[in-house]
């Protein structure tokens, strides 16, 4: 029995007396501590179509009255999985009895309508599957709605209703479940049904959209990828032959006097010069000051150190400024938790395009108590693979073979052979290595020439696997490209340092 009171409360929110018939909406007095109110009653049946809740609203003012220790359901359950066709169909979760008779008035059928039956919370929980408040859901997914494909979720246009849909999510799951937002000006589906009408159903279907899955997308969901930042090396012979890139790591190995240090020095000196950027560098194993310093003046120039004069050198000395900041731990044995601190540093101060850690096993390893160094490479690199993404910069990382031997030495490195772990050849987007095949020609002379092997190049923008040949010219001080078929004018031996052994 509805009265004429609640039946006009009804109607001034655009509820007709036919849809609180549908939902069996009663009338009635409920008791609201020591005072009894006109009050719509709307009754929380079970799958026999029992009454084991009721929720009372007071029609004077807004409060609420529950059943004493009534069951906690969805309202309109029983009508939901009275449907046998709960596969095909979209259930819709309002925040309130109300909003599912305005839903029903907008067009919806009964047996598509739930609501919660109580209120949101003023902040989504970490585990909702935890909590007493919820058992309402997991129930209900229990007696059937498990079977649902969809849930499309409307609830309240505010932060409690925002809370009460993640949690609602975290339940249902992200797969099954849509959503829709009010516009600013309105909170629920009751205020939308006055809003919009005989449109209301328009205008909910209109922009429905589908909770996003962490970690899912689509391609129209996926943003385009910022372009690369390139760095050709610019070494005569070499245009094109490979790439290094922002946002990536790449490994370098080489055999102990292969000359590793000094070509990576050199591609990063020609880089820092051409492109105009800054360079961050680690070298535990050669001293900045005069060895590295000597290499940047000479690659700077394309010319030995002992043939400049006083003002090329000092040219060349205001680009090391400029252009490279270095990194030396106190004690030469920096761990990677600190190494990685100041590379983010870097960034920050200098804007670091690029940082060379020279050689890896120079990093303090942690004790391996735990777990192994496999699986702390594996963890480091993990990481690092990250921080190059987020900062846009390319890490170098220098690596000797494990325990190289004469027998070793007379092939080329593989990334399977840097010391400590294979992770090298999975985690890194490029992988380098030079080799120099013999140190002296058969006349006893000293033998410049090496091999520079590009084995792993993840993305074609790099270039592809190749083999290079360069030598070291000992007229400049600087690796050339050349061809081994075509005869190499003999070059004047220089009584100076020239090259950095690793």
């Amino acid at each position: 029995m509805i009265s004429g009171n609640v039946i006009n409360w009804a109607e001034k929110r655009g509820i007709n007396k036919e849809a609180l018939q549908q939902l069996k909406v009663r009338s009635g007095l409920a008791q609201y501590g020591d005072r009894k109110l006109e009050s719509i009653i709307f009754d929380y049946y079970n799958t026999d179509n029992e009454v084991v809740n009721y929720k009372a609203r007071a029609i004077q003012e807004k409060t609420f009255k529950q059943l004493l220790n009534g069951e906690s359901a969805f309202y309109n359950l029983n009508n939901v999985l009275a449907n046998k066709n709960l596969e095909n169909t979209t259930i819709y979760i309002c925040e309130g009895e109300m909003d599912v008779a305005a839903m029903l008035m907008g067009g919806y059928d009964l047996n598509q309508l739930l609501s919660v039956p109580t209120g949101a919370t003023a902040k989504a929980s970490d585990d909702p599957s935890e909590l007493r408040k919820y058992r309402y859901v997991l129930d209900g997914l229990e007696k059937g709605l498990d079977k649902v494909k969809c849930f499309v979720l409307l609830t309240d246009n505010d932060e409690p209703g925002l809370a009460l849909r993640q949690d609602l999510v975290a339940l249902l799951g992200s797969g099954r479940c849509k959503y829709y937002n009010y516009p600013d000006n309105i909170k629920d589906a009751n205020d939308a049904l006055l809003e919009w009408g005989k449109d209301f159903k328009y205008m909910i279907e209109e922009d429905i959209t589908p909770f996003p899955i962490e970690g899912v997308y689509n391609i129209e969901e996926i943003p385009d990828p910022p372009k690369v930042k390139l760095y050709n090396i610019n070494m005569q012979g070499w245009e094109d032959k490979f790439y290094l890139g922002a946002g990536m790591l790449s490994l370098f190995l080489g055999y102990p006097g292969g000359g590793k240090t000094s070509f990576a020095i050199q591609m990063w000196t020609n880089i820092a010069k051409h492109y105009k950027c800054n360079i961050g560098m680690f070298s535990g194993e050669t001293r900045i000051k005069p060895y590295v310093v000597r290499a940047i003046r000479q690659f700077y120039h394309n010319k030995l150190e002992i043939e400049q004069t006083d003002a090329e050198k000092q040219e060349a000395d205001n680009f090391i400024r400029d252009r490279f900041v270095f990194l030396n731990h106190p004690n030469n044995t920096p761990s990677f938790e600190w190494t990685v601190d100041r590379i983010k540093d870097m960034k920050a101060r200098y804007n670091i395009s690029a940082f060379i850690l020279d050689p890896w096993n120079k990093l303090e390893a942690p004790d391996f108590g735990k777990g192994s160094e496999t699986q702390w490479i594996g963890r480091c690199l993990d990481y690092l693979t990250s921080l190059v993404k987020v900062l846009d910069i390319h890490i170098m990382i220098l690596v000797h073979p494990a325990k190289p031997d004469s027998k070793a030495q007379h092939a080329p490195p593989t990334p399977y052979s840097a010391a400590g772990s294979a992770h090298w050849n999975n985690k890194a987007d490029h992988i380098f290595s030079v080799w120099r095949p013999k140190f002296e020609n058969d006349d006893g002379s000293r033998c410049t020439e090496s091999v520079f092997s590009i084995s792993k190049t993840r993305y074609e923008e790099l270039g592809y696997p190749r083999v290079l040949d360069m030598m070291l010219n000992l007229d400049t001080g600087c690796f050339e490209s050349y061809v081994k078929d075509k005869p190499v004018k003999k070059r004047k031996v220089v009584k100076h340092w020239n090259d950095i052994d690793d």
